[in-house]
């Protein structure tokens, strides 16, 4: 059980502005692991953007921003229901630790052209 709310953050993206990312090999490979590449392969620039988002987020309820660690130590996924879940790696997971942060809870959603999402940390 945790003590409480230790962090919160919010993000939000340009949907329009993560397609035009995506055109380029490099993008996917620097900001989601292989799993969220697969994902947003699947699906649209709208969820990519609302990754990317809810990484943002995440890094912000962690209270470091993406200081100590980079974008692909916090890695999203989504649940059987597609409920986002957050899985921390290396530095971000470090961080977490820190701050005796044992659980994020994520929400994402998205438009056509905005994605948005919210990060809360116990």
């Amino acid at each position: 059980m945790s003590n409480g709310i230790k962090g919160i953050g919010c993000d939000i993206v340009s949907v329009c502005r993560v397609k035009r990312l995506m055109e380029k090999p490099r993008f996917l490979e620097k900001v989601y692991t292989s799993c969220e590449q697969a994902y947003c392969r699947e699906h649209s620039a709208c969820t990519a953007a609302g990754i990317w988002a809810a990484k943002e987020a995440v890094s912000k309820a962690l209270g470091t921003g993406f200081s100590g660690f980079t974008v692909l130590d916090i890695e999203l996924y989504h649940d059987p229901a597609g409920q986002p879940q957050v899985v921390l790696h290396n530095g971000a997971k470090a961080a977490a630790a820190l701050r005796r942060i044992e659980c994020l809870h994520v929400s994402i959603s998205h438009e056509t052209d905005r994605a948005m999402a919210f990060a809360v940390a116990e």
